[in-house]
């Protein structure tokens, strides 16, 4: 799995893998190492994530996320659970964004406190409104849609690591999230599921 040294967009399918005991390289590539990697052939659309199996290049990570979940148990046969899950995928990815914006953005510290600000006020406020909204609804609290793992579980805990419970943010989106004990909850649980994973893998800023 080749990815740069952040979080981001391979997370979800790294605590996958960690969740489902795979033995794989998580291959972070930086400066001219990834410049190489882009011209090779195993970079097809010059953009990572890249997943090489069985000597096939798989790009695009919910495509990614979604055949590995399939692979590995994690993605449901019945249609409107796999729809839910993907709902929530791409919800999350909704919510992570303007976070990601933020901080990489070129707005000057200023600019960029002013806008996390309203990013704590409106932004986290809806999209944790909306997350606890589907755990109430959902048949278990323990898990986001049905009654055990899904890849959604996989994608709100890359979100919750580098979004949410992260030293450069947590004294701020805990406030907020104080507010949403269900979802405070949920987090809690699965992040403790796999504690080992959380408390060695690399610190990234996002």
């Amino acid at each position: 799995l080749t990815y740069f040294q952040v979080y981001g967009k391979a997370e979800a399918i790294r605590i996958l893998f960690d969740h489902a005991k795979v033995d794989y390289e998580d291959n972070r590539v930086t400066g001219d190492v990834w410049k190489e990697f882009k011209a090779s052939d195993k970079c097809p659309i010059g953009q990572v994530p890249v997943l090489e199996k069985d000597g096939k290049i798989l790009t695009q990570s919910n495509a990614i996320l979604r055949y590995v979940g399939s692979e590995y148990g994690y993605y449901p046969e019945d249609a409107e659970l796999r729809y839910r899950a993907d709902e929530l995928v791409d919800l999350t990815d909704d919510f992570k964004g303007p976070v990601g914006k933020n901080h990489f953005g070129s707005a000057s510290p200023e600019e960029k406190s002013e806008e996390w600000k309203g990013l704590l006020e409106n932004h986290y406020t809806k999209f944790f409104t909306f997350f606890e909204g589907k755990l109430k609804e959902n048949s278990s609290q323990d898990f986001i849609v049905g009654d055990t793992y899904t890849i959604a579980d996989f994608s709100l805990l890359a979100a919750y690591g580098s979004v949410i419970n992260h030293p450069l943010r947590k004294e701020d989106t805990f406030k907020v999230l104080d507010n949403y004990p269900v979802l405070k909850e949920y987090f809690a649980l699965r992040w403790a599921a796999q504690k080992d994973y959380f408390d060695n893998r690399d610190e990234c800023s996002i």
